[in-house]
């Protein structure tokens, strides 16, 4: 009876992690020049509620886009920031872990290196299941707009 009560919590440990490996991330990204040079902060979170439901995704996608820019306003101590791309600057990324850890460090170092946001963004949609640009209304607050959805992710 105690080796099946091993076996069961053994086996129960293997589904954690193997959810653990398979749940996605909203990621929150930053183009950016600092000091003439360019830069990209990233930052994120995983998913664990149910993104379908406006008030989940704008919880979280609040949460971190805030922690990012926090991080970016610390930055600035090291020199004058700006926006690499006015109207596609702030980004938020709903991926795979799999593809996060994998690709997206490639293709920030070609964004990094040659400045293609034209190409990154191509790149960033073929990744993800779906890019929202990120820009603050008054009044309303965080407003996300979708440009790139990836159904087959």
């Amino acid at each position: 009876m105690k080796d099946f009560d091993e076996l069961e919590r053994l086996e129960y440990q293997k589904v954690i992690l193997k959810n653990m490996a398979t749940q996605d991330y909203l990621i929150a990204i930053a183009l950016i020049e600092q000091n003439l040079v360019r830069a990209m902060p990233l930052g994120g979170k995983e998913i664990k509620a149910n993104l379908e439901e406006p008030e989940n995704l704008k919880k979280l996608s609040e949460e971190v886009i805030l922690n990012l820019l926090l991080r970016v306003f610390q930055r600035s101590d090291e020199g004058a920031l700006k926006r690499a791309s006015e109207d596609k600057g702030l980004l938020l990324v709903h991926m795979h872990p799999k593809r996060m850890q994998k690709e997206l460090p490639f293709i920030k170092s070609e964004w990094i290196r040659d400045g293609d946001t034209k190409q990154f963004l191509k790149y960033l949609g073929n990744l993800s299941k779906e890019v929202w640009t990120a820009s603050f209304v008054k009044y309303k607050g965080i407003e996300l707009t979708s440009i790139s959805k990836n159904e087959e992710i």
